[in-house]
C-alpha cells in the first residue's frame, strides 16, 4: 500500500551542505516539501541523527537555512530528513519553492562563469 502524503512534494536538483555532530558533507536535494526533503550523498547518515543544512536554492544568492533537521530514513546513498527548526524567512522561501513559484534546479554553469570565478 502506498503512503499517503499530507503535503506537496516537488522534484528538485540543487546542492546541499549538511553538518552532523562530527562531520560536514554535501549532496543533492532530490525532492522537497514543506516538512522535509530527500538527499543523495556519498556520506552515510544514521536514522535518528540530527543535521544542520544549507540548501543552494536557485532563487537568490543566500542558501536556504535549516537550523535543525532529523534524519528519518536511509536507503543506500539517499536519506530523508524532517525539518524541525528553520528561520521564518526561509520557511517563506521554502513555501514558494514548493508552490512552484521558484526554479527547481540551478542552471548549468557556463564556461564563461567558471572562468570568471576560478
Amino acid at each position: 500500500m502506498a503512503k499517503l502524503r499530507y503535503c506537496n512534494r516537488v522534484h528538485t536538483h540543487f546542492p546541499v551542505v549538511f553538518a552532523g555532530e562530527t562531520y560536514v558533507d554535501e549532496g543533492t536535494v532530490l525532492n522537497v516539501s514543506v516538512p522535509g526533503c530527500a538527499v543523495e550523498s556519498r556520506k552515510r547518515v544514521q536514522p535518528g541523527s540530527y543535521l544542520e543544512m544549507r540548501m543552494l536554492v536557485p532563487d537568490v544568492t543566500s542558501p536556504l537555512r535549516v537550523g535543525l533537521a532529523k534524519v528519518r530514513w536511509c536507503e543506500g546513498q539517499r536519506f530523508g530528513v524532517e525539518f524541525i527548526q528553520m528561520p521564518g524567512e526561509d520557511q517563506v522561501r521554502l513555501g514558494r519553492l514548493v508552490k512552484n513559484e521558484l526554479p527547481l534546479a540551478l542552471p548549468p554553469r557556463s564556461s564563461t562563469w567558471q572562468g570568471a570565478h576560478s
